[in-house]
């Protein structure tokens, strides 16, 4: 049931990879879609409360996020993914409530251990900073009231000669393109959910999502792999 007919929908972090796709779908459900820009709507500064305060709008959806995964294990990236994805998350709540409005907080699947999935929501344990911030990020939403999406995507294009030209392996995920993982959101929001949401497609390797678009690329064992973090093997979840 499409109950976004005539909303009023503030979106936060907008012309990002997931708000690109997601902006024209609130459109098309017949929503009225506000997306200032960060200097305009920065999560982060008390400004937001005029902001919110003039649109007024029934819904805000939260997709302002650092997310870096490698730099949020540094001490400069970490700074700016707690302002972001825990202040950020604090402040949009808190005026919210003072409103009265819903918040859709899109989360990630990286709150998840990275480890034997599929994951049950109750089974949140990040695994790296930038897992830790979402997560923290999440506790300042109303359970009974507010919609936390835990998630994947990736951007068509993200593999080929001129893009990455590597895949980890063996990573199981629930990640799909950014354009499908866009209308299943937008179903969840018009069917008027509340809580902690998985949403994403049925479990497969990343090297299979990598292949599809690009057969050439290289396979990585993911026990190779150089990074700050450990990366998860498996944050695959257990779907609504």
């Amino acid at each position: 049931m499409n109950t976004l007919r005539d909303k009023t929908i503030l979106v936060l972090g907008g012309y990002g990879r997931l708000g690109t796709d997601l902006l024209p779908l609130l459109k098309a459900a017949g929503a009225k879609v506000l997306a200032p820009n960060r200097e305009v709507a920065d999560v982060a500064d008390k400004k937001l409360w005029q902001v919110v305060g003039w649109h007024n709008p029934d819904i805000i959806i939260n997709l302002a996020a650092y997310t870096d995964v490698a730099g949020a294990e540094t001490a400069k990236g970490r700074d700016t993914a707690v302002r972001t994805n825990i202040y950020g998350s604090r402040m949009v709540c808190e005026i919210a409530r003072y409103f009265d409005i819903k918040v859709v907080y899109i989360s990630t699947d990286y709150v998840y251990p990275g480890e034997k999935g599929p994951h049950a929501v109750e089974e949140a344990n990040p695994c790296c900073s930038y897992g830790i911030t979402k997560y923290v990020g999440e506790w300042f939403c109303d359970p009974t009231k507010d919609l936390i999406i835990r998630t994947s995507f990736k951007t068509r294009g993200t593999w080929g000669p001129k893009a990455f030209r590597e895949v980890f392996h063996p990573v199981t995920t629930n990640a799909d393109w950014v354009d499908i993982i866009a209308e299943k959101i937008v179903d969840a929001i018009g069917d008027e959910r509340v809580g902690i949401q998985n949403i994403g497609t049925e479990p497969k390797f990343l090297r299979d999502l990598a292949k599809a678009e690009y057969p050439k690329v290289k396979i990585v064992d993911v026990e190779d792999c150089d990074l700050p973090y450990t990366y998860p093997k498996d944050c695959s979840m257990l779907l609504d």
